[in-house]
């Protein structure tokens, strides 16, 4: 049968909206086709494939993006330049500024477009040129980590207390974001800033103790990064899902969520705070914590990828959980400690965030402590209480603490509403009421396409893209036999000669009767390697030797102020103690008992500066004052930096500074104004002899690996500030007293371990293995650091006195 030629439509106004209406009828019609095709197969699509999609879209939409506009896609790079950045946490009317110090004219210095343009890639200015606040990272600009180099981009947003850049790995051309936290000096003194610094370290990261690679939706940095010479610290991590939009971003975009949406963000959120609180972790202290809180749950804690909603009957959106309180806390400026965060304060965050979200409120603050049964929180029930699903309602009052609140997350996620069993009218797909009929069957043949090509692209993306591989590199096997790719040959290295890894390498009978830890290492290290120890008068002489290429690495506690070409490996801790005689003959003056076990920062600074020469100034007995230091150059730089601070208290310092004619010396009351450098181990005697045959009372200081063993002085606890005083030493998981019967009980106390690796104990410092970052020179440096963080050495290194980078008592 052969049809008539069609009458061609005429070209008139009629004419053309005929035209445009059949087009796009047609169009509508295809789309709904394919809508219903993708939604009925979508519910058989496996969990990875879901998540996967939004990625799928944005790599073909940039493809398109790109050849649309002639771009050549580079083969050998991995870099996606962020064309339009993400909008993240904006400054809002109700945004206080966290640095009232610096009157910031934008209301808060960390989105000032002021410190942006004061710092450009060619001239780079550190500070605002307004208000003196830390300017923003220059374009391309360094940041030199453990893992490599990372060159900024460009700045993305601001979220919490830090800002947000996109910036590459340098070595493998990888996409990072690296979160910036600042230390403005106006708020954080030196010292402060060192012992934040080394507490960040120390907890900014947490990956699970049994080495298992999880992705709950928890974003945890791969790397931090303390800058030695900047008050700044950073956080790394490799991918962009830390630079998603969040919750308060996303509500004053789109308004309140639905019931459905609030539904599939608490389970997402539930299942996250389930793994946080259930597992072990193990921080990059080497510290391993039962369970961990996230603590600092917000509207700007949370980040959200929403996905094209038109496309699935369900709500759908990934939820993401940033910027734990371990990692943020510690530069809130005026919080002077940083307390283990409760669990169970993480539920009543996300039940004053869901009813948020209900309502709309963005505006709120939720950071702030949400107390129900108080009088801070802020709604009414039932008078704001939105209109909706009541067993929504009821579960979210439980999660806020009403009627009968919830043990943990998980007995939480197990009594969350269904999905199902919501009905509000919700549909995702609008159909045509005129046009009801089921698409053609040929279709499943091009779903079964759609699916394979689906399928092909998410296997390629899993073996294309990296994950984020939730693992400690700076955690080592146990034993040293387990350290790969050790170089062969004879190698130098360096130290101070009066430091304390010269005590701890050379004094014998500390490892074993008869041993040094030097043999005791050089025996269990593989006889391809062979380590010469040489010794130099002072640190800087030895650091000069690394740079010089004289010797391989050098081992020091000074790795503040190290200069851009040396990197440093911690691999334990000691610190600085400062002893008064322990005497029973003379209880009754007894400096322990009379200054109550503890001294504070300023009151050393008064006695080592000349202000007080008699105990009774500082309420204890009439008794003359006699000061000692050591003979460790680096004690002595750290005590300076430390307890004396200023330049003016260092010089006075060092006037009073007296060195011996001779090593034997007796104390009189004719000498006790000038400050007398001794060793530390003539140092107890000579303190306790002052006390119980020339009524003085001696003060001393000295590294705690050489004190800690003995009972003839008694190591105060140290105050800093308005904080509690911290006694460095524990006996039976309790702080020493000057009751604690040092002499009976010697042998049975030790450093308190989670005091060194938190940064809570003053004068705690790292040990470090300092090595050239140039890469055409052996790696040794970095792998006898390898050797010494194994638990094998680890264990060496407690009986030499030092603290562990992990809690190793157990194996004591």
């Amino acid at each position: 049968m052969v049809r008539p030629p069609q009458r061609p439509i005429p070209k008139t106004r009629t004419g053309k909206a005929l035209r445009e209406s059949t087009v796009a009828t047609a169009q509508h019609r295809v789309r709904r086709v394919g809508y219903n095709a993708f939604a009925s197969a979508y519910r058989f699509l496996p969990l990875w494939v879901i998540r996967l999609l939004p990625f799928i879209r944005e790599d073909v939409r940039d493809l398109l993006r790109r050849r649309k506009r002639g771009e050549e896609i580079p083969e050998d790079t991995d870099i996606e330049i962020l064309d339009t950045p993400p909008q993240l946490a904006e400054v809002s009317p109700s945004s206080v500024n966290p640095y009232p110090k610096y009157r910031c004219t934008h209301g808060n210095p960390l989105f000032c477009p002021l410190a942006t343009s004061s710092t450009t890639a060619e001239t780079q200015v550190l500070t605002c040129l307004q208000c003196g606040f830390p300017a923003f990272l220059a374009t391309k600009s360094e940041i030199i980590g453990n893992q490599g180099r990372y060159r900024i981009v460009n700045f993305i947003g601001s979220r919490g207390l830090g800002r947000l850049y996109q910036a590459v790995q340098t070595n493998n051309n990888k996409t990072v974001i690296i979160k910036e936290y600042l230390l403005p000096e106006r708020h954080f003194n030196p010292q402060e800033q060192q012992q934040i610094k080394t507490v960040f370290e120390n907890v900014a990261g947490l990956v699970p103790a049994d080495g298992r690679v999880q992705d709950f939706r928890l974003l945890v940095p791969s790397e931090a990064i303390a800058d030695r010479h900047q008050p700044r610290c950073y956080t790394v991590t490799p991918t962009l899902s830390n630079s998603y939009p969040t919750l308060r971003t996303y509500m004053r975009q789109f308004g309140a969520m639905t019931p459905q949406q609030v539904l599939h963000l608490l389970d997402q959120i539930l299942q996250s705070l389930e793994a946080l609180h259930t597992q072990k972790y193990r921080l990059p202290s080497g510290q391993i914590r039962e369970s961990v809180a996230h603590g600092n749950l917000s509207l700007d804690t949370i980040l959200i990828l929403p996905i094209e909603q038109h496309q699935f009957h369900r709500p759908q959106f990934i939820a993401y959980i940033a910027d734990l309180a371990l990692t943020e806390k510690p530069f809130q400026p005026g919080l002077t400690t940083v307390t283990q965060a409760d669990p169970k304060l993480d539920l009543t965050a996300l039940g004053a965030i869901a009813f948020d979200l209900l309502k709309g409120n963005w505006q709120h603050d939720l950071t702030s402590p949400v107390d129900v049964r108080g009088q801070t929180f802020r709604y009414q029930f039932p008078e704001d209480w939105p209109e909706n699903y009541l067993p929504l309602q009821q579960f979210i009052l439980r999660l806020l603490g009403f009627n009968i609140s919830f043990e943990n997350a998980k007995a939480a996620r197990e009594a969350l509403p269904k999905l199902s069993e919501i009905d509000d009218n919700y549909q995702a797909i609008v159909l045509d009421t005129e046009d009801t009929k089921p698409p053609f069957p040929r279709l499943w043949l091009l779903l079964l396409l759609l699916l394979a090509f689906l399928g092909g692209i998410g296997i390629w993306r899993l073996l294309y893209r990296p994950y984020v591989v939730l693992a400690d590199h700076r955690f080592s096997p146990c034993c040293i036999k387990d350290i790969a790719a050790i170089p062969k040959g004879t190698f130098s290295y360096t130290a101070e000669e009066n430091g304390v890894w010269n005590y701890s390498i050379r004094q014998r009978n500390l490892v074993e009767k008869g041993k040094t830890l030097e043999s005791e290492l050089q025996q269990r290290i593989p006889n391809m390697l062979k380590l010469v120890y040489k010794p130099q008068p002072t640190t800087e002489k030895a650091l000069a030797k690394v740079r010089n290429q004289e010797a391989d690495f050098a081992i020091t506690s000074l790795i503040q102020d190290l200069d851009r070409d040396l990197n440093a490996i911690p691999f334990a801790y000691d610190g600085l103690v400062v002893f008064v005689a322990f005497s029973y003959q003379r209880r009754q003056n007894s400096l322990p008992h009379n200054l109550n076990g503890q001294i504070s920062i300023k009151q050393l600074r008064q006695l080592y500066t000349g202000e007080i020469n008699n105990w009774k100034q500082l309420g204890g007995p009439d008794l003359p004052v006699q000061l000692y230091i050591p003979t460790d150059g680096e004690a002595i730089r750290i005590f300076e930096e430390r307890v004396l601070q200023t330049e003016r208290a260092i010089a006075q310092f060092r006037r009073l500074w007296q060195k011996p004619s001779s090593d034997n010396f007796i104390t009189t009351e004719t000498n006790v104004n000038r400050i007398r450098q001794i060793p530390t181990f003539q140092a107890m005697r000579t303190v306790l002899q002052d006390f119980e045959e020339r009524q003085i009372g001696s003060l001393s200081f000295g590294p705690l690996s050489q004190v800690f063993q003995q009972c003839s002085v008694y190591p105060l606890a140290i105050v800093e500030g308005l904080r509690p005083a911290v006694q460095p030493l524990s006996h039976n998981n309790e702080s020493i007293t000057p009751g604690t019967d040092l002499c009976n009980d010697k042998g049975s106390y030790y450093p308190s371990v989670e005091l060194f690796q938190t940064g809570q104990y003053p004068l705690a410092y790292s040990l470090a293995v300092v090595y050239s970052f140039d890469n055409s020179l052996s790696p040794v440096g970095q792998k006898f650091a390898e050797i010494l963080k194994t638990e094998e050495a680890q264990n060496l290194l407690i009986k030499t006195g030092l603290v562990p980078l992990q809690n190793l008592s157990q194996n004591r």
